[in-house]
């Protein structure tokens, strides 16, 4: 189910899912309202929602569909590349998040990840705005005990912003050895970028009190 009112653009997400020819689109409409009916009529695998409309916005249509214990899993497609909207979509109960001027390219991927029961966010979404809650589920809390103090130690100076050279001065070793020990620091973690370095620290309240001189 496709919902959008701008007709020009819903009809060509709708074409596009068309003809991936896998993904039948059900119902298309322009307004929150007739998105939720739609949603009881046809109860679709995927709603594909754009968070404003009239009547109702994306985000009240998802709730509503939590609160009913909908089967449908909701996309929400938005301009907003601010956190603040990731987040409001994501505890609504929304499992994926596209942006509009990506959407052409990624839609269809979005539909097959949530279909399939993942999550599933814009790449060109800047790393700054996923949720902290989706990064924290993704850390196996027993992992997190696993961490050495020293892994924790260069992990820490990592989130502020140390090279790897700067953290083995600090720590008596070489660059490589930092580097080696990082790597399996966020192995352990399912870590892939700096980004995801810090928002776990943040989590984990390492990045409090004084930032460590240089």
């Amino acid at each position: 189910m496709l919902a959008d009112d701008h007709p020009v653009f819903r009809h060509g997400v709708k074409s596009l899912i068309a003809d991936s020819g896998e993904i039948v689109v059900v119902a298309s409409v322009e307004t929150g309202a007739a998105a939720y009916r739609a949603i009881i009529q046809h109860e679709p695998d995927v709603a594909i929602l754009d968070i404003n409309m009239p009547e109702m916005n994306g985000v009240t249509v998802v709730r509503h569909l939590l609160k009913m214990g909908s089967r449908t899993r909701a996309i929400m497609l938005s301009v907003y590349e601010s956190r603040v909207y990731v987040d409001q979509s994501f505890e609504a109960g929304a499992r994926g998040y596209v942006l509009k001027r990506s959407a052409f390219q990624n839609i269809a991927s979005a539909v097959r990840a949530v279909h399939e029961g993942g999550i599933y966010l814009d790449p060109a979404l800047p790393e700054r705005t996923v949720p902290h809650r989706l990064l924290h589920s993704s850390v196996d809390e027993a992992a997190c005990s696993t961490l050495s103090e020293r892994e924790k130690d260069i992990l820490r100076f990592v989130a502020f912003g140390f090279t790897s050279k700067e953290v083995a001065d600090r720590l008596g070793a070489t660059p490589k050895a930092i580097e080696t020990q990082k790597a399996r620091a966020c192995l352990k973690l399912g870590l892939t970028s700096r980004a995801q370095i810090v928002q776990f620290a943040i989590l984990q309240g390492w990045l409090h009190g004084e930032i460590p001189v240089r």
